[in-house]
């Protein structure tokens, strides 16, 4: 079996990148949804009303994934600070061993 090893600044870019990319997919999501709210000016209808509010309750969605995947990303960069802290007492206590 192979070891898998990881980095604190491999999981500390993790978090980062979800954060990137999390927030240009919630940058489209916005202008999407600008853009629905405008066919309100060009397009008036039964259709366009369900439309828009089939769109809303899609965009819910997105908007629900976006938070776990913050919080996802702020449980890596509490763990890095934990084991971090962690590793600093080991090594503190480890030097009261001399």
């Amino acid at each position: 079996m192979e070891e898998i090893k990881i980095t604190l600044s491999e999981v500390s870019h993790a978090a980062q990148q979800l954060r990137s990319y999390n927030t240009s997919l919630d940058e489209i999501l916005a202008y999407v949804s600008r853009t629905m709210n405008d066919l309100n000016s060009i397009w008036m209808s039964d259709g366009q009303e369900m439309l828009i509010s089939r769109f809303h309750r899609f965009a819910t969605r997105f908007t629900d994934e976006s938070e776990v995947i913050s919080s996802y990303a702020d449980f890596l960069d509490n763990t890095v600070a934990d084991y971090d802290s962690l590793e600093s007492t080991i090594v503190a206590n480890a030097a009261n061993f001399d």
